[in-house]
């Protein structure tokens, strides 16, 4: 039984291998509503983004759930709050290895 829990939760890749467990609260993270558009908003043209930003460039958003999306991506250390005259929102350095990996992944799919 331990040797099946260890082929479903690592990916091999040439001579490495990648635990998917450790991912798990991240991809939870990115499949939850807004989540996905927020990085987009956030990472576009690389400048910091209010909350009234996010939210308004968001067609539909709610206003709670983009605050608790937000709050999540902070929380895990995606985009960084930062608190000046006014509170803006950027990627962290991991914010934007994430936003590469999925722009990567859309334009794979892209056609499908």
């Amino acid at each position: 039984m331990a040797n099946s829990r260890n082929n479903a939760c690592m990916i091999y890749d040439q001579n490495k291998s990648i635990c998917v467990d450790t991912s798990l609260p991240v991809f939870n993270l990115l499949g939850k509503r807004y989540t996905m558009f927020i990085l987009g908003v956030i990472g576009n043209n690389n400048t910091r983004k209010n909350f009234n930003d996010i939210l308004n460039s968001i067609p539909g958003s709610n206003r709670t759930i983009i605050a608790r999306r937000l709050k999540d991506l902070v929380n895990t250390g995606i985009v960084k709050r930062c608190k000046n005259k006014i509170v803006t929102y950027e990627l962290t350095s991991l914010g934007i290895k994430i936003r590469k990996g999925i722009i990567c992944f859309l334009e794979s799919i892209d056609n499908f």
